[in-house]
């Protein structure tokens, strides 16, 4: 049972991310990673489990704070 919560409070984090991610104007990142950053975190989440949250989280403390500090 806490594994299914785990996994369930993973996949959150990835669809937040994904989320804030995909509302982002296409120049908001260089050409490419955008997209890259969306597959890794979905596909790390569906092949490989927290591997997905992981970038997420990785996501969510750098890039991110990066384009909200520069209003993107």
């Amino acid at each position: 049972m806490t594994w299914f919560l785990v996994y369930l409070a993973s996949l959150g984090l990835v669809i937040w991310a994904v989320v804030d991610l995909a509302r982002r104007p296409p120049l908001a990142l260089p050409p490419g990673r955008k997209v890259l950053w969306i597959i890794g975190m979905v596909a790390g989440w569906f092949f490989f489990g927290l591997v997905g949250s992981i970038v997420a989280i990785v996501y969510l403390l750098g890039p991110r704070k990066r384009l909200n500090a520069s209003r993107y």
